[in-house]
């Protein structure tokens, strides 16, 4: 009878630890993934704008092995990112093809949607938990692009790409526009 309540104890805390070891990691009991995803609304003057290059950017092609596992983010594969920064995707973007575009590429993008991206449970202490804005671009041939508006141009001088509104504004985008 002793043994049954040792056993049944050791099985308790084992299961406790286990699923205390989920929490910490995801953040979460039921998710399978540190990130989750909310669409955010993209401000009005955005709407109908165009979205241009004008410095030389990197496409990068691939499956971004971060976020695979969220339904939104995990399902584009295109990833524009400031051309001499393009390097640091190499581990984490598999099958990573490069190609370099810029103003002459005749590029043109949409903006679809903001899409926020929060990470949880203990891999938060590497880079804080976010959320992070990813702006969804469209070009003309219906390809979806992510861009984290966090690397629309790191310092003064750096951005690479513009919005031209309906009014024919031109917006140079950068952390500050959204």
């Amino acid at each position: 009878m002793k043994s049954r309540w040792k056993i049944a104890s050791w099985i308790v805390i084992t299961g406790g630890l286990l699923l205390g070891l989920r929490y910490c990691y995801y953040g979460s009991l039921l998710r399978s993934c540190v990130y989750t995803e909310e669409t955010k609304v993209v401000s009005a003057k955005f709407s109908n704008a165009k979205v241009r290059l004008i410095r030389p950017a990197a496409v990068l092609r691939g499956i971004d092995k971060e976020y695979q596992c969220l339904a939104e983010m995990g399902a584009i594969t295109n990833k524009i990112v400031e051309a001499k920064h393009a390097s640091h995707y190499r581990y984490q973007i598999e099958n990573l093809q490069t190609e370099t575009v810029d103003a002459g590429s005749n590029l043109e993008f949409e903006i679809v949607k903001m899409i926020a991206v929060k990470k949880h449970g203990i891999k938060t202490m590497d880079s804080g938990s976010g959320p992070i804005e990813h702006l969804i671009l469209k070009d003309q041939h219906g390809n979806l692009y992510e861009v984290a508006t966090v690397s629309l141009g790191l310092n003064a001088g750096d951005e690479y790409l513009k919005a031209i509104t309906s009014d024919g504004q031109e917006i140079i985008l950068n952390p500050e526009a959204f």
